[in-house]
């Protein structure tokens, strides 16, 4: 066999199981993730809870004394309080947090308050900046 042919038909499958392992990888994070509806739906379930949430940020912000960042999975939206760096706009993320309820102002949001040090940041192919 001539090199080139040998070097494409040993790193091809490589390349192959490289990309499926990804694809796994989000998969198994969407299955063992609770989901943000049935959080939002049943808030006193998941209160004071750890509880494990995958999804994509949508809009992060910092106010005076806290900063956090809402991330969407397929059934819902849930804001995440966070004492790390703020991700990016459109990165995957799987998030394991408590449940809280903050009052700003006069309103009151269910927030996962994020467990230090413990998200795991996917690639994304959808990243906006």
């Amino acid at each position: 066999m001539k090199p080139r042919l040998l070097t494409l038909v040993l790193v091809a499958p490589l390349i192959f199981l490289f990309l499926a392992c990804e694809q796994l990888s989000e998969q198994v994070n969407k299955l063992t993730a609770t989901k943000i509806k049935d959080i939002l739906d049943h808030p006193r379930d998941y209160e004071n809870k750890e509880v494990t949430i995958y999804g994509t940020v949508t809009n992060a912000a910092s106010l005076l004394v806290f900063k956090y960042f809402e991330i969407e999975d397929e059934t819902g939206k849930i804001k995440v309080m966070t004492e790390r760096m703020l991700p990016q706009k459109g990165e995957r993320l799987q998030i394991k947090g408590a449940l809280v309820s903050v009052e700003v102002g006069p309103e009151r949001w269910l927030v996962l308050r994020e467990k230090a040090g413990v998200a795991q940041k996917e690639k994304s192919n959808t990243s906006e900046r």
